[in-house]
């Protein structure tokens, strides 16, 4: 597809010219004085009002800028440099209302996402206000997206908050706004990011330009909330017919024919392949301005000798060994074929795809995480060199070089917020839940281990609905590795400090030493002993949002 980031009307990260639309604001849920926003010039035409909404566009989470995703919050990265709060922070258990962290490029910053929802809200009043100036169609088209990208505002703060307070129109305490709102509960919360998203999906067609919402968007976004409401975080009570709802939702997403499973696993994630067929909703990037420098962040740190990125993405041996052989076993099963000091071979195509480990090529170098080899484990976090003996690989382009990302931001590549693999494995989840795993179940986890270039096996018959549980959750981890949605899975499957406790255990490094006659031997190695809390799956309010609004309530756990 034809990329339109340069076509006036289109322009998503041009809105840098009005960045007038940025007033000061005095509090999260104040209101700033009247601006450019509010201007009648800025909704006299339709071309006027497209630059408003591209800024809300804009101001999408810039992830692909980001020094911590948030794979480093949970069992899948371990990064030991003392800044980064997903160790320091979230995995040793000291998260309080006094450092709340703002989460990967601040999208759990509570007044960054209320100032976005503001703005849609803006949007939304003033083209209504406004309706005659423009066509129906660009008028219900531009209504839908608006809508959609509140709920997807609001679907930031309920799936680390829970029910927060909501705003459906600009508030203004000079005409008589309270602009102290209470928190909605979590269902109240829910239900009314359902609502946005049902009328962004009446509102939206099935396609559009790269970039902007669609009714595939609109239905997806409404299935994962209803997914992430249905698991056992929030169905305390696991009530069938959340898990019901939730399955119908991500069956409509199907239904639509508009997405396919890529034929490409890491290809998928390049810039060559930006707006694939598998793509649902993404946040664009742009040369020169409007780049993004991930492979300088997260890449290999040292490559043909010298230091080429920082290395923040370091993946445990915890997930390393959840990856399965490529006969579709996991490495548990006695007839995987899996050898401990052997470790690397007949892995499933996932893994190559995704880690760069000891002895295999990074730009055309040898990576050695060996002790003595170029990049050797670093269990003292004395460096940037991986603290785990792994580095990442899915969603980085090899030919970029990472000194060359990190000083032009020459990365073009999307950030991917939803794609199909996601919503069949959604539907194969609610599905399963709901009414255990029938043959839809079955064909909806296959089309994704399934896929060209990485094929596995098809699941083996006669599954029960908790075994079948498992190959789910492993699949979404190996799946969608590094993508940011390991943070929202294991917390809604309440698993961080029950069951596996993912965020209690002992997070492992491979040790790699080489004998006389340069024999390897793999020894797993303690890195980081993981602690928290139960009360720590719901984030806490800021102590400085909870100041600024006597009506907040503040998360159990935290008083």
């Amino acid at each position: 597809m034809r990329s339109t980031y340069l076509k006036k009307g289109q322009v998503f990260f041009l809105a840098l010219l009005v960045a007038s639309v940025s007033a000061c604001k005095k509090d999260a849920l104040d209101v700033p004085p009247k601006g450019f926003l509010t201007d009648a010039a800025a909704f006299s035409s339709e071309a006027n009002a497209d630059l408003v909404l591209n800024d809300i566009y804009a101001n999408l989470p810039d992830i692909n800028n980001e020094t911590q995703n948030s794979d480093q919050y949970t069992d899948n990265s371990a990064c030991g440099a003392s800044w980064e709060t997903g160790q320091s922070v979230i995995r040793a258990n000291s998260l309080n209302p006094s450092n709340a962290i703002d989460g990967p490029a601040g999208s759990w910053k509570w007044e960054t996402v209320y100032a976005n929802i503001r703005k849609c809200n803006i949007f939304l009043q003033n083209v209504a206000a406004n309706k005659a100036k423009f066509s129906d169609a660009w008028y219900t088209k531009r209504v839908g997206e608006a809508t959609f990208m509140r709920a997807y505002y609001y679907s930031l703060l309920y799936t680390n908050y829970g029910g927060v307070p909501l705003i459906s129109k600009p508030l203004d305490n000079r005409t008589g706004d309270d602009i102290f709102v209470a928190r909605s509960t979590a269902d109240q919360t829910v239900a009314f990011i359902e609502a946005d998203c049902d009328a962004a999906a009446a509102a939206l067609p099935l396609t559009s330009d790269n970039g902007r919402a669609t009714k595939g968007a609109a239905l997806t976004l409404k299935g994962w909330i209803e997914l992430f409401a249905a698991s056992p975080l929030s169905n305390t009570t696991n009530d069938a017919a959340k898990w019901t709802k939730a399955a119908a939702t991500n069956q409509q997403v199907i239904n639509l024919g508009q997405y396919i499973i890529f034929a490409g696993y890491a290809s998928q994630f390049l810039s060559s392949n930006n707006w694939n067929k598998e793509t649902i909703f993404a946040r664009g990037y742009a040369a020169p301005n409007r780049g993004h420098k991930r492979e300088g962040i997260l890449g290999p740190v040292i490559v043909n000798g010298g230091q080429q990125a920082w290395g923040n993405l370091a993946p445990t041996q915890n997930l390393i060994d959840d990856y399965e052989m490529d006969n579709g076993k996991p490495i548990t099963d006695p007839a995987s074929g899996y050898d401990p000091q052997n470790p690397y071979v007949h892995r499933e195509p996932r893994f190559y795809q995704s880690i760069v480990y000891d002895g295999s090529t990074w730009q055309g170098d040898i990576f050695k995480s060996r002790i003595g080899g170029n990049n050797e484990i670093d269990l003292g976090s004395a460096s940037d060199i991986t603290n785990t003996g792994y580095n990442g690989k899915k969603t980085l382009d090899e030919s970029i070089r990472g000194q060359t990302s990190l000083n032009t931001t020459q990365g073009i590549s999307n950030y991917i917020i939803f794609r199909y693999a996601e919503v069949l494995l959604s539907y194969a989840e609610a599905q399963n839940e709901a009414v255990g795993p029938d043959a839809s179940v079955y064909s909806a986890v296959n089309q994704v281990r399934q896929r060209a270039g990485s094929a596995l096996p098809a699941l083996p018959a006669g599954l029960t609905q908790g075994q079948m549980r498992d190959v789910i959750r492993r699949e979404r981890r190996i799946e969608f590795v590094f993508e940011d949605k390991r943070w929202y899975d294991i917390r809604r499957w309440d698993i961080t400090t029950k069951g596996p406790a993912v965020l209690q255990e002992q997070e492992y490094g491979m040790k790699i030493t080489a004998d006389g006659t340069g024999k390897l031997t793999y020894t797993p190695v303690p890195i980081f002993k993981n602690t928290f809390s139960e009360h720590m799956n719901w984030l806490p309010l800021p102590l400085r949002i909870i100041n600024q609004n006597p009506k907040l309530t503040q998360n159990p756990g935290y008083n």
